[in-house]
């Protein structure tokens, strides 16, 4: 049975793809199709193809040294036609039974000395690339932590206008508002917005609203002013002790108000 056919029927055995061999192993999986197709002409050098093979074979359970044999006479190895020769041969003498002896135990050394050597690389590549990965995430997280508050710094000249009362967006001041510099901030939604940030500057604690749909209604008191930031600015409205507000724009913007 050809090498690749041994390798094949193995995973199908585990009953596993090439694309999770090739997680568990961390070979690319055009390697390891090449390597069930019987192709190893795959641009790689001779001792990674072999280590390669090798790792594979012991992840599919099977017979590892029996498995590197099969790739030798595949490669066409000169050790592996003496091996041939030498079994074929009924008439070899003591001393060439000696010498290929001495030149298959050197061998089959040199391949084993080669696997520790494989590691030592592949190990250092994907412990590299799992700390990148990691730092990546943890960069990506404290980002997306920050974007919502720095939104709240940023302006893009977004105008506010004031538009005629209507009786639903209109309501009397709470009986806890006495402070002159303080008001009712009135929030309505004519249409989903995903997100809205309030800073009330005065009291310096954002409130943020997700995932708003359509007849949403909000009130707060804001002391002094508040800045704002709405994901979807054109189906925003907003009053201020009863006069109510909108701003001029379409999609994400940012505006501040204040007496």
């Amino acid at each position: 049975m050809a090498i690749g056919q041994k390798l094949e029927e193995a995973r199908n055995r585990k009953g596993i793809s090439l694309r999770e061999a090739s997680e568990s192993t961390k070979i690319r999986g055009d390697y390891l199709s090449a390597f069930e197709s019987s192709n190893f002409d795959i641009n790689l050098p001779e001792v990674y193809l072999r280590g390669f093979v090798r790792l594979y074979a012991r992840f599919l359970d099977l017979d590892q040294d029996a498995v590197l044999a099969d790739l030798d006479l595949e490669l066409g190895n000169t050790n592996s036609k003496l091996s041939k020769k030498s079994l074929g041969s009924i008439s070899s003498n003591e001393s060439d039974s000696s010498e290929f002896s001495n030149t298959a135990s050197t061998s089959n050394s040199v391949s084993r000395n080669n696997i520790p050597t494989l590691r030592k690389p592949l190990i250092l590549v994907l412990s590299s690339l799992i700390l990148v990965i990691t730092i990546i995430c943890i960069l990506i997280g404290i980002f997306s932590d920050e974007e919502s508050t720095n939104q709240l710094t940023k302006t893009n000249g977004n105008s506010v206008s004031e538009i005629p009362s209507t009786p639903s967006l209109n309501q009397q001041n709470p009986e806890n508002v006495n402070a002159p510099d303080s008001f009712v901030l009135k929030l309505s939604a004519i249409g989903p917005i995903k997100l809205l940030i309030i800073d009330d500057q005065g009291d310096g604690t954002p409130k943020d609203f997700k995932e708003i749909s359509n007849g949403w209604e909000s009130e707060m008191v804001i002391s002094k002013s508040f800045r704002c930031h709405c994901s979807d600015i054109e189906n925003l409205r907003f009053s201020i002790d009863g006069k109510v507000k909108k701003v001029d724009g379409v999609g994400p913007g940012n505006f501040s108000w204040q007496p």
